[in-house]
């Protein structure tokens, strides 16, 4: 097939510019920076404006600190809030309110740092203007945006090559998130002659190996998705054609890749001997100096944090006390780091001897909780004492959250790579904690193990500030259980 051959599938008013677009579209990194650029500008747009407006005189020092400071405020607030979840993002009113409201939030950040901001607080004028022109601006960039990723030149289009469990699993996940994430599903190729012509998970088998350089450009695709987790399994003739596509500029993405790119996540069960690639990233030395620089941010925050908790614990105390018979702390062995146990403490939350039958799986509403132990979930200061454990270096602020050895036991048997959760120090929270419901299930242990080897993978400052002001807005909003 000649390069000419390649796009012949599109009309000839789709040719140029439009027809490149279709091949390229915009990868999940290009549409963050995409959103990170534009909400910048419209607030950057706000602020002058609002200056312009509200001084009679000109303000002759324009500093670009004012600049520096204002996109600051808005990147913390925007991972507290979700600004950059493409899910999100893609749901134009939904993501116009809530970004929207953030940018409002900044603007009232902004106006309490007045060293380091521009001159607003001299005329309340200019304030209103700026946080209305903030709100605004970035609530209608917003919206372009969802209606700019639904675009045809714009959309991942997705050709997935493997109609087994792995990809039907891919393309179960893709349609959760609906057609507004600005992906699309072509269809799937696979080498099995009896799923060939047929429907899996309401998707085209569209053909075999041979096909898949016809396919590609019959359906625009300008991403393929390899769903073959066994690279003994995939043959020469499919490498061979996988590579010729990579030539032409088609994105050829592993599954495991394709499901940390587009939804913060690592499918255990799909890895195969993709396994390695956690055990090996391109930044280990920067991870081993996060690591390090980690443990003295644990530290530093365990100290100030159990200096509240030692205010708090004579009233927590007494109420515990008041409310039911039995110990103010609650001590239960837990497995930690390379998969040795531990003694973590809490604060007891549930009647004494709740488990004189044996270990059970926790859940919403549980009858064991006191009334004091639901007012201690909610809130989270139940966790509080656990900055201890912290402290002693048996966990961190941020990890996968400790199992019990029992559960611990079940899990590895029936889960591929459980293990690899003990890699590093568990935590108080982590991103399993603030992007999955709570769980108490076989079936919520194996999702929750997504995220946490996504973590253990992607670990370093931003992922944990993220963690740690996502769990800041839980505590406020009282969502514990």
């Amino acid at each position: 097939m000649s390069d000419g051959d390649f796009h012949s599938a599109n009309p000839p008013h789709r040719r140029g510019v439009l027809a490149s677009l279709d091949q390229t579209g915009l990868r999940f990194s290009e549409r963050r920076l995409l959103l990170l650029v534009g909400d910048v500008a419209c607030l950057s747009g706000a602020l002058a404006i609002s200056l312009a407006i509200s001084y009679s005189e000109r303000v002759t020092q324009v500093k670009p600190l004012w600049w520096v400071v204002l996109a600051a405020i808005w990147v913390v607030l925007s991972m507290v809030f979700d600004c950059y979840d493409l899910q999100l993002a893609s749901q134009s009113p939904r993501s116009a309110v809530i970004a929207g409201g953030t940018a409002l939030l900044v603007s009232a950040a902004y106006l309490v740092t007045p060293v380091l901001s521009a001159p607003l607080t001299r005329s309340r004028t200019g304030w209103w203007l700026f946080a209305a022109m903030a709100t605004l601006l970035v609530g209608l960039w917003r919206m372009v945006y969802a209606g700019l990723v639904r675009q045809p030149g714009l959309e991942r289009r997705v050709l997935v090559v493997g109609a087994g469990h792995s990809g039907r699993d891919l393309v179960g996940r893709l349609g959760a998130l609906g057609a507004e994430s600005g992906i699309a599903v072509c269809g799937f190729l696979d080498d099995n002659p009896e799923l060939e012509g047929g429907q899996a998970d309401g998707h085209p088998v569209l053909g075999n190996s041979s096909d898949l350089e016809r396919l590609v450009s019959e359906v625009r695709c300008n991403e393929i998705v390899v769903a073959v987790t066994d690279p003994d399994t995939m043959s020469d003739p499919l490498g061979a054609a996988l590579c010729r596509c990579w030539v032409k500029g088609v994105d050829v993405t592993p599954l495991p890749l394709f499901f940390e790119e587009a939804l913060g996540e690592l499918p255990a069960e799909h890895l195969g001997s993709g396994v390695f690639s956690i055990m090996y990233v391109e930044s280990a030395g920067f991870q081993r100096l996060w690591d390090l620089c980690g443990r003295m941010i644990d530290v530093l925050l365990s100290l100030a944090g159990l200096s509240l908790c030692m205010l708090l614990f004579p009233f927590v105390a007494l109420w515990i006390k008041l409310d039911t018979t039995g110990p103010v702390l609650f001590r239960q062995e837990r497995i930690g780091r390379h998969g040795r146990p531990f003694t973590l403490i809490k604060f007891r939350s549930m009647v004494q001897d709740a488990e004189k039958g044996g270990a059970v799986w926790a859940k919403i509403d549980d009858a064991r909780v006191t009334r004091a132990g639901r007012f201690l979930r909610r809130t989270r200061i139940d966790e509080l004492p656990q900055l201890w454990n912290v402290l002693v270096g048996a966990m961190s602020l941020v990890g996968p959250r400790p199992e019990r050895p029992e559960f611990v036991q079940e899990l590895s048997a029936r889960i591929p790579y459980y293990d690899l959760r003990h890699a590093v120090r568990p935590g108080l929270t982590g991103w399993a904690q603030v992007r999955y419901r709570y769980g108490n299930s076989m079936d919520d242990a194996r999702a929750k193990l997504r995220y946490d080897l996504y973590y253990i993978k992607h670990r370093g400052p931003l992922l944990y500030l993220s963690i740690v002001l996502k769990t800041v807005r839980t505590v406020a909003r009282m969502e514990g259980v």
